[in-house]
């Protein structure tokens, strides 16, 4: 848990279980935030023994990552933006990117990538605008304007969008008991199927080795770890690996939230590199990220492309400051 803040939840939809993601009792007398800490170092803990239980692992994942907020401790990320340099493969192409900007809003959920690849006199080439919402994908010219919509795009996108570190935590929460943890070689790996419209399964590779260790002016002792290091989504016969690394506060000095994000990403299709970013600047404050869908989109969907949203996910107001909303994942459990 990082910044305790007061949140009234408004409901959507139907609900069958308390809005809470507080999945095991790590006692905290303290706030764990990294500013407020006197000290902090990075050490290594040893392998795993035995396989964590589904509801402890969930729980850790969002600690670390930064997810868990007010009393409650719940998930409260639903947007985010970040900018990235690297490479990608566009159009079977290595592309050296001009520049690269990220956005995803969660309640939806959707995905915008907004990205140019360099020319050779380095200047930026055309602009691509890459979006997909529930089962509808689109490319536009900037964005919010010039939509075309892009039917085969719908699951390579929607993959993009599961693949994240953050979106891991979402959806193992919304697959309940068919999420599952095994131990292999000391290493833990969390495992569940991917949710609707995809039909296929994710397999996450975490480290619990590499611990981030807060010292407070108390004296307490509080840590951080449980990284997601590899993110493989099998759907049909296409495998997306993606790698995470380098953990680490990214937003601007004054805008601190305490979010831990992957500053290297690498991607994998099938055993080709089709991404390899490093990311600059993030705003995981809850930014206002919005994907309208056009009329013109909507039109080349069935009704049921804009209606996938897991019934699940809701969005309550005041999650934290600087933010409208914060996003509640519902799952049950049983003792495992």
């Amino acid at each position: 848990m990082r910044t305790i803040a007061t949140a009234v939840v408004l409901v959507l939809g139907v609900m069958t279980a308390s809005a809470r993601a507080q999945y095991v009792g790590i006692p905290k007398t303290f706030q764990p935030s990294l500013d407020a800490a006197k000290s902090r170092r990075t050490l290594k803990n040893p392998p795993l023994t035995a396989a964590p239980t589904v509801k402890d692992t969930l729980y850790r994942i969002g600690d670390a990552l930064g997810m868990l907020r007010d009393t409650e401790e719940r998930d409260t990320i639903l947007t985010m933006d970040w900018k990235s340099t690297g490479t990608m493969l566009v159009d079977g192409q290595t592309c050296t990117l001009a520049n690269y900007r990220g956005q995803v809003r969660y309640n939806i959920p959707a995905l915008r990538v907004d990205f140019a690849c360099a020319q050779t006199d380095g200047k930026p080439g055309a602009r691509h605008v890459e979006v997909i919402a529930n089962a509808m994908a689109w490319n536009e010219t900037t964005p919010g304007t010039g939509a075309t919509p892009t039917p085969n795009a719908v699951n390579d996108r929607l993959i993009q969008l599961w693949s994240l570190p953050y979106s891991v935590y979402k959806a193992a929460t919304l697959a309940g008991n068919n999420a599952k943890v095994t131990l292999e070689s000391g290493v833990a790996y969390l495992s569940y199927p991917l949710p609707a419209p995809l039909t296929g399964t994710a397999r996450v590779a975490l480290n619990t080795t590499d611990a981030i260790e807060l010292t407070m002016d108390s004296g307490e002792k509080y840590q951080l770890s449980y990284w997601i290091d590899r993110v493989e989504l099998r759907v049909g016969n296409v495998v997306t690996e993606t790698t995470y690394s380098d953990y680490a506060e990214l937003n601007e000095p004054d805008y601190r939230s305490d979010v831990f994000f992957p500053r290297r990403v690498t991607q994998k299709r099938n055993g080709t590199t089709v991404l390899d970013l490093t990311t600059q600047r993030t705003n995981t404050y809850n930014p206002y990220v919005v994907m309208p869908v056009p009329a013109n989109v909507k039109a080349a969907y069935p009704a049921s492309a804009a209606t996938t949203i897991p019934p699940a996910i809701a969005a309550a107001p005041g999650g934290r400051a600087g933010g409208a909303y914060a996003i509640v994942l519902i799952a049950r459990f049983t003792a495992s």
